[in-house]
């Protein structure tokens, strides 16, 4: 068994190491649970889980898929947080696989993908961050409509410019973001991982707010 000694600060604080952190999958706000047998000796365990940010992104279509499977009262909310804890895991499995895609020259630039060029897109100037796209991110723009995809190019070239002016989403490990933009009367998402020493940011998925939670959920 492994044993970390950390210190006790002048309140009664003590910094967990980051090998224990990871471990975990521990993030800021998380809550520990610490318990203690019959001989004084302490265990950790993981409690309450700090994924506020994913709230406002699915929140509202986790608990409606609950409720339709007849959960309530203490089910619900233990349910839910299960769920959108599910869901920030994805969110970083994907935010992996596409370092990974980008590293092995399975990504492109946005203005390349296929969806995108038909709408004889020009692209010279570009900004401080390189924005890539998986193969997935490209599969996702091939299935929406031509005058979804025109919202499109404006999106991406904000996330040149400024990509941490958007939301992030709670993930243990990366700098997932979302961004999301309106054609007609459906809300429609951009989700990104931002690898910011290397100025570059990967699309995870883009989509209406339903299509994206449905496939997360299907990864899931």
């Amino acid at each position: 068994m492994e044993t970390y000694r950390v210190k006790v600060g002048t309140k009664g604080e003590i910094i967990l190491p980051k090998e224990l952190r990871e471990l975990f999958g521990l993030v800021e706000e998380d809550t520990l649970d610490l318990c203690v047998d019959s001989e004084g000796k302490v265990f950790v365990r993981t409690a309450e889980r700090s994924v506020r940010p994913l709230s406002d992104f699915f929140e509202d279509l986790i608990i409606s898929d609950l409720l339709a499977e007849g959960c309530n009262g203490d089910c619900l909310k233990h349910k839910l947080l299960e769920h959108k804890l599910k869901l920030s895991t994805v969110l970083d499995r994907l935010s992996e696989e596409a370092h990974r895609a980008h590293k092995n020259g399975q990504c492109i630039r946005w203005w390349e993908a296929q969806a995108l060029s038909s709408l004889g897109i020009h692209k010279t100037d570009r900004g401080p961050f390189n924005v890539m796209i998986t193969t997935r991110g490209v599969h996702d723009l091939v299935v929406l409509r031509k005058e979804e995809l025109k919202e499109i190019p404006a999106v991406f070239e904000c996330l040149e410019q400024d990509p941490f002016a958007f939301k992030r989403l709670r993930g243990p490990f990366y700098e997932t973001y979302r961004v999301s933009f309106r054609c007609g009367t459906k809300e429609h998402r951009v989700v990104y991982t931002i690898f910011s020493q290397e100025n570059l940011i990967v699309i995870l998925t883009v989509g209406a707010r339903e299509v994206i939670y449905d496939r997360l959920n299907g990864i899931a």
